[in-house]
């Protein structure tokens, strides 16, 4: 979280302020997002596509990608004027990505490299964990443990929040394949009646052909000149009247 805030104030200042002027901290929406590796609020196609860069590059990447979905959304962040409207936005709105940005956001991870900076920031996290160690505690610990008690109950109900999704994503699941089940099956026995139709259709027609063929020229004749009189439909067809 430091890191991310650290690239934040470095290379996105208006952002940073933004999100400093409404106390809105990363660990409040990037917590989920490195987490899971964004797998709980993205679209699996751009959740798959991460986790290729992962195998490949290494954990950085999780940095890379919320940098990048950050910054191409700043100026709608920046938009919003209050705690809730900007929580609400990278919650719901950002997650909900146009293949054509998830090209670009793509495009961008590929080319960004802040491996130096991460590092850099790594350092820096470290020395200042020191210095408050030999500093010893602060006059504002309790203020700091209120800050860190609360950004814990979000974290707890925003995982609560996920897992109530996950479970209703799964019984969709389960229901989704039970009726492609059905389908399946209803199917099969279509096809199975379809076959045995043919096959019995076949049987008739070979039938018939036997039956003809034991049957003297004559009778065929005869045979034929009924259906001919009679017609397709089995109806006697009715005489011409005379003019």
């Amino acid at each position: 979280m430091y890191q991310l805030s650290r690239l934040l104030h470095d290379y996105h200042r208006d952002l940073y302020n933004h999100f400093e002027e409404h106390e809105i901290c990363p660990s409040l929406y990037a917590a989920p997002w490195f987490l899971t590796l964004f797998a709980s609020q993205f679209p699996l196609g751009f959740v798959s596509r991460i986790f290729d860069f992962v195998f490949v590059q290494g954990t950085e990447v999780i940095f890379k990608v919320a940098l990048c979905l950050l910054s191409s959304h700043e100026s709608e962040i920046v938009e919003c004027d209050s705690f809730e409207s900007i929580v609400d936005y990278l919650k719901i709105t950002l997650p909900s990505l146009a293949q054509a940005q998830m090209e670009q956001t793509v495009a961008k991870v590929m080319e960004m490299d802040i491996s130096k900076q991460l590092h850099a920031y790594e350092v820096e996290y470290h020395v200042l964990q020191d210095e408050m160690l030999d500093v010893g505690s602060l006059p504002d610990d309790s203020e700091r443990l209120d800050k860190l008690e609360k950004t814990n109950t979000q974290l707890k109900k925003q995982n609560m929040d996920l897992l109530e999704k996950l479970q209703a994503a799964r019984q969709k699941i389960q229901t989704l394949e039970t009726s492609v089940e059905n389908f399946l099956s209803r199917e099969s026995k279509m096809k199975h009646v379809i076959r045995s139709l043919e096959q019995e259709r076949a049987a008739h027609q070979k039938t018939i052909e036997r039956m003809r063929s034991c049957l003297p020229s004559d009778a065929l004749t005869d045979v034929e000149m009924t259906q001919i009189k009679t017609g397709p439909n089995g109806k006697a067809k009715a005489a011409a009247k005379k003019p």
